[in-house]
């Protein structure tokens, strides 16, 4: 990106880690057009993202921001799990990367990014 300042760029480039997200799983489900993701972080935690395709042409990627969920809710998997940690912004980041990229390889694109707890 060249129109942040390059001090800016090098700065980013420091402090962000990119490449560190295993792809474990991946599921797609025809009927409501999304494909489910599950990686693995440097430190063992487990995450999912998933993209939502829309037949209006939209094209959203669910990202998570936290490894574990603290609420413990009885009907979620997550919740279960309890809390481990916050995501760093690389491991979030590089979750709409692999959408992005998956829908560029297609000739399409990533409208919309949502940000889950969990």
């Amino acid at each position: 990106m060249t129109n942040l300042p390059k001090a800016l760029r090098e700065q980013l480039a420091a402090r962000t880690r990119l490449g560190g997200l295993t792809q474990v799983a991946e599921q797609h489900s025809l009927e409501s057009n999304t494909t489910k993701r599950l990686y693995r972080l440097p430190d063992g935690q487990l995450i999912e993202s998933v993209l939502m395709e829309y037949d209006d042409g939209r094209r959203t990627a669910c990202i998570s921001t936290q490894a574990g969920c603290a609420m413990g809710c009885a009907f979620c998997a997550t919740g279960q799990m309890g809390f481990a940690r916050h995501l760093s912004s690389g491991e979030i980041v590089e979750q709409a990367l692999h959408f992005a990229r998956l829908l560029e390889s297609q000739g399409d694109r990533l409208s919309n990014v949502v940000l889950m707890g969990m």
